[in-house]
């Protein structure tokens, strides 16, 4: 295994691997939530247009919606969700995936999630609505590529 392999086992983007140091840091369940809540507050306004069924992310306990697209071979990414903690898990994705490229976002391995320490934080509920979250990133990634 090369040295990147050990630093980056899961192939995150530069900001999901700084990401994940400063939440595998944090190990308290408090801190994480603020953290992700602070994140939430950061995100861009979301273009109300743009809550329709098809960027609802099915599963998730809040109504969360998020787009995204290409935007000179780089991926762009919106979101919004009505619960703070969610907008924040809606905030990791999105910074950790707006302004790479479709290739770079699938192969970025899943289980770095668990191993973050975000799925032990959060209820059975709000961990699956992430995972579907992601799934639907991954699936826009896909569709981007596909073109």
């Amino acid at each position: 295994m090369t040295d990147t392999q050990q630093e980056n086992p899961y192939k995150l983007t530069p900001m999901l691997l700084k990401r994940f140091h400063q939440f595998k840091k944090l190990g308290d369940k408090t801190k994480m939530f603020e953290r992700i809540i602070a994140l939430g507050k950061k995100l861009a306004p979301f273009d109300q247009s743009k809550k329709l069924d098809e960027n609802q992310v099915k599963g998730c306990v809040s109504l969360t919606y998020i787009t995204g697209g290409l935007e000179d071979g780089k991926l762009s990414f919106q979101g919004e969700s009505n619960s703070h903690l969610v907008q924040g898990l809606l905030a990791l994705l999105i910074d950790g995936f707006t302004g790479t490229s479709p290739e770079e976002v699938l192969a970025v391995d899943p289980r770095f999630i668990e191993e973050m320490g975000l799925v032990q934080t959060l209820t059975a509920s709000r961990a699956n609505g992430f995972m579907n979250t992601y799934s639907m990133v991954q699936d826009i990634a896909r569709r981007c590529l596909q073109g």
